[in-house]
């Protein structure tokens, strides 16, 4: 699959987002001798807002399923690079992402790579394993309305 270079507006920045909160929920841990290794389906997200944000939408917090956001997977390679795809909702386009990831304890650090990451930032995020099921969570960086996102994803 080539990748697809994003037009980060609009809707798309929209979709983006969400799949990087999914990928958050797609961080491994080598905690109880698991390995992050392996492609993972992202399936849903909860955002928790800032308490400004959640004032002008009333809520604190709102959690989104893959079939109401599109579908998204990430596979975090041996070589500690990772490939992640996303789509939205009722389309076929597929856009790649991909980047380099590293885990210290559940410490997942992953940056994407230079054309998708101009400024060469790198999100960290608390990873946990628990059967196949793998749950991220990341803190984001400021401002933002979001604070912090949980994202669960089952291996595939």
């Amino acid at each position: 699959m080539k990748p697809h270079s994003p037009n980060f507006t609009g809707f798309k920045l929209k979709i983006l987002f969400t799949f990087f909160c999914i990928i958050t929920i797609a961080a491994f841990t080598e905690c109880k001798a698991q390995s992050i290794v392996g492609k993972w389906k992202g399936i849903s997200v909860k955002k928790i807002y800032s308490p400004e944000y959640a004032k002008q939408t009333g809520k604190s917090t709102e959690e989104q399923f893959a079939k109401d956001i599109g579908n998204s997977d990430i596979e975090y390679k041996p070589d500690h690079t990772f490939i992640m795809n996303f789509s939205s909702v009722n389309s076929s386009q597929v856009t790649t992402m991909t980047g380099k990831w590293s885990l210290t304890g559940d410490q997942l650090k992953y940056t994407l790579e230079p054309q998708y990451n101009p400024k060469k930032k790198t999100t960290t995020a608390t990873v946990s394993i628990t059967g196949n099921t793998m749950v991220t969570t990341a803190i984001m960086l400021q401002p933002s309305k979001i604070i912090k996102t949980n994202s669960t994803v089952p291996t595939m």
